[in-house]
């Protein structure tokens, strides 16, 4: 079943769409709630004005990781010229699951990296002297809680660049099982991120108000931080290889 150009152009649209906007919106939150924390701690802590605009900018820069991700994703959606040629329906699915992917998988990571860095704000409030500290187990937590929209980022690009334009004996059952199988790996990444990026971001925003009130415990506090946020990550791992084997190793 060959598709029209017009119809592989709907799904990309779409994905794109929907992609920069769940992302936007997660983005948005998370960059807010690390500069509402600042405020309240600058009202706290006026003479560290310095160190808490520096650590509420690089906060909100990391917190932003997934819209510019999807950003990129619906940029190559919108102009990348998938729909030359002969193609198949199952590649309306890619280009869909490839925004849900993207999207989706920027929700969880984008709270918890805005968790993690309003804790650090409103612990440097707390205590300024230790806000060098604080503001580096803050990027550690905020990298820990990134890395699952990595993961929505690397499925998102093969299923738009290794899924195949067209198929061998395209039967309909052949074409329906790849339309399933390549939605239901964004949809398995994208929503198999929230928990483990929200997570781990808790985790790590526990640590930096652990740090600003028992600064002298913080070796512990942070091997803590570490062991809590790698069981975490280990469903975000989980569902990249599903996420996988439905691209590579279905039908």
């Amino acid at each position: 079943m060959t598709m029209t150009a017009e119809i592989i152009q709907i799904c990309s649209f779409l994905g794109a769409g929907i992609g920069v906007g769940i992302a936007s919106v997660t983005s948005g939150v998370g960059t807010g709630i690390i500069a509402d924390q600042a405020n309240i701690a600058l009202m706290k802590q006026p003479k560290a004005y310095d160190k808490l605009f520096s650590t509420m900018l690089i906060g909100q820069a990391a917190t932003g990781t997934g819209g510019i991700f999807s950003l990129v994703v619906a940029l190559l959606l919108l102009f990348g010229g998938f729909e030359q040629g002969v193609v198949h329906i199952h590649r309306a699915a890619a280009m869909l699951a490839a925004g849900l992917a993207v999207g989706l998988g920027a929700v969880g990571p984008a709270l918890g990296a805005g968790y993690s860095g309003g804790e650090a704000c409103r612990s440097i409030g707390r205590m300024p002297r230790q806000g060098n500290i604080i503001m580096g187990n803050m990027l550690i937590g905020q990298a820990l809680s990134q890395s699952s929209s990595i993961f929505a980022l690397v499925v998102s690009l093969l299923l738009i660049f290794s899924t195949p334009m067209a198929i061998e004996d395209p039967t309909a059952a052949r074409l329906i099982q790849k339309f399933i199988a390549y939605l239901g790996s964004g949809l398995a990444i994208g929503l198999g991120t929230l928990g483990p990026g929200a997570g781990i971001g808790f985790v790590a925003g526990k640590a930096n108000d652990a740090i600003g009130r028992f600064p002298r415990e913080r070796a512990k506090v942070i091997r803590t931080m570490f062991l809590g946020a790698a069981v975490s990550e280990s469903t975000a791992i989980y569902a990249l290889v599903v996420s996988f084997l439905l691209i590579f190793a279905v039908g």
